[in-house]
């Protein structure tokens, strides 16, 4: 099935009752199960048997959700996690899962990654380096020299939209052994499959577009095999870190608008750069779509045509932090809260969001300055959204 048709009827009900096939997966809140048996209970806890007995290992729900997302990723198995967080933390922990193991991270990825990485599993015996994704030459040297036990990366980095080579980035991985972690909350399944390319296993954020509607919060991880899968569902038993039912559900169903919201507010994202990229007041555009984007050539060899994400970045001309401050209150359309992917145009401040846990050193290192706004495009018309930005930039005295 094309990917429009999948999204509608992956993860649907398999069972029926009294002989109606519900067009909605079930609910099922039990947080836990019995048999008629108690040797069946027996042989499905003993995970000789399939089926359910504890919510903490498994629901119906939630299984739904783990089918879709697997179906759209291509993938062998998927499993679902209370957080996006979660979800990178079992994967680490899945190609690196003892005290002394290296992993490299892009030095450009979301603040909650590299504080996560860089100080608590460094903690725990993890050795993490932050490494330049962007230069495929310097990083083949480092993969060569240092062998890692995995490397995460994220498709379009959070907040500046640099987009990785995923190809040349999958077979340098292959070629030295490394297994490659994907980080596609940004770009979804429907821009690109990274398992397709040779990646170990795709992370996403269920929280932002797969949810959809800003009122899920969930993660999930794609596997290339059912024996990595497995190994994550136990990680999963044992931490505790189990996907809501009610969230499972919500996740089906943001699902099944996907690609309808996701083309919108590419075509959203894109309106809207071309218009920041032409206003006096706005220093810099940090968006791949953009034909002088240094990253463009590399988004058109990876996405289908005419889609980038919708998600930007943009700094205002000689605004300090003040100026960003009174800029995100004169909004009255755009809403400022720490997350992306809704329906809801939202912008973000990454000094005091997704990348408050760094130093201002580290983040002028990364290129994250004072004046620098993240915008996730939402399902509104873009002319609103333009003369929203335009009264909100009128407001400043820069």
């Amino acid at each position: 099935m094309r990917f429009d048709t999948l999204a509608v009827h992956a993860g649907a009900p398999s069972f029926t009752i009294d002989g109606a096939h519900p067009t909605a997966p079930p609910l099922v809140p039990a947080s836990s199960y019995w048999y008629d048996s108690a040797d069946e209970l027996d042989r499905v806890l003993g995970d000789q048997q399939p089926g359910y007995s504890y919510a903490r290992y498994a629901s119906p729900t939630v299984v739904a959700f783990e089918e879709a997302v697997a179906a759209l990723e291509g993938a062998a198995a998927s499993v679902a996690f209370a957080s996006g967080m979660a979800a990178i933390h079992a994967a680490v922990r899945q190609f690196a899962p003892s005290a002394g193991g290296t992993v490299f991270v892009s030095n450009d990825c979301y603040g909650g990654t590299f504080t996560l990485l860089g100080s608590t599993l460094n903690r725990e015996g993890l050795t993490v380096r932050f490494t330049d994704v962007y230069d495929v030459g310097a990083l083949e040297a480092r993969l060569r020299q240092e062998r890692p036990s995995a490397l995460l990366v994220e498709v379009v980095s959070n907040p500046l939209e640099r987009v990785a080579d995923l190809v040349a980035i999958a077979r340098l991985c292959t070629t030295y052994g490394v297994a490659l972690i994907v980080d596609s909350t940004f770009t979804t399944p429907y821009l690109i499959k990274p398992l397709s390319l040779g990646a170990a296993c795709v992370v996403h954020s269920a929280t932002k577009y797969l949810g959809g509607h800003g009122d899920v919060t969930g993660g999930v991880v794609a596997c290339a095999s059912a024996e990595q899968a497995a190994s994550m569902r136990n990680w999963r038993k044992y931490t505790g870190s189990v996907l809501g039912v009610l969230e499972a559900y919500l996740c089906v169903r943001g699902i099944r608008t996907l690609p309808l919201r996701v083309a919108r507010q590419c075509a959203n994202a894109a309106a809207v750069a071309r218009a920041l990229a032409a206003d006096q007041r706005v220093e810099r555009v940090y968006y791949p779509g953009l034909a002088e984007n240094r990253d463009h050539p590399t988004a058109c060899r990876l996405f289908p045509e005419g889609l980038f994400g919708a998600v930007l970045a943009f700094g205002i001309r000689d605004a300090d932090r003040s100026a960003v401050m009174r800029f995100l209150e004169r909004l009255e359309l755009v809403r400022a809260a720490p997350t992306l992917g809704d329906c809801f145009s939202l912008v973000l401040y990454p000094v005091i969001a997704s990348h408050r846990g760094l130093t201002q050193d580290e983040r002028r290192e990364r290129g994250i300055h004072d004046n620098v706004v993240r915008f996730s495009a939402g399902l509104e018309d873009p002319a609103d959204l333009i003369a929203d930005f335009d009264h909100a930039l009128s407001g400043l005295v820069v």
